[in-house]
């Protein structure tokens, strides 16, 4: 049973190259460092991701890679081209039809499509800079749908900003 959801905006992507397609824009160093301050973070608070479901832009493949890196031990990363820009009920049509992982899982994403995931889990509207990361706590008594609201609480709110 899933225990953690995380939610995830990448960090932030650099604007330098005109020639590159939005979905080629890599991450300034700005958005490295706060990647790894993320990874830094959640292991040090214990929310480290199992596995991270993530679009496949090359931004968030960045962000994914530099979070593993922060994070000691085994994680997997699943890319998928419909998480590019999606919105919450897309989001919400690819994970239910994956099988509930196990752990602690995070979905990896853009805006505006994150925020909005983030006010569908916990019902509150919060700006979602980038590299924001929501986490999610599974309620005890909540066996039912994992995509249903009720089945989680929010712990935390990590935001890159407050790492500095």
């Amino acid at each position: 049973m899933l225990s953690h959801l995380l939610l995830m905006r990448h960090a932030k992507s650099s604007w330098s190259d005109g020639s590159l397609s939005d979905h080629q824009r890599p991450l300034n160093k700005r958005g490295q460092k706060a990647a790894e301050a993320v990874g830094l973070a959640l292991t040090a608070r214990g929310y480290a991701p199992d596995i991270i479901w993530s679009s496949d832009a090359a931004r968030t493949r960045e962000t994914a890679m530099r979070l593993i890196r922060a994070i000691p031990g085994a994680q997997t990363v699943n890319y998928d081209s419909n998480f590019y820009h999606a919105g919450v009920e897309t989001v919400l049509t690819i994970c239910g039809k994956q099988i509930e992982p196990e752990g602690k899982l995070m979905l990896l994403g853009h805006n505006p499509g994150w925020a909005a995931l983030h006010e569908y889990f916990t019902g509150h509207y919060h700006d979602y800079p980038t590299g924001a990361c929501t986490v999610l706590s599974r309620n005890i008594q909540s066996e039912g749908d994992w995509l249903d609201p009720s089945s989680w609480r929010l712990v935390d709110l990590i935001l890159p900003r407050e790492l500095e």
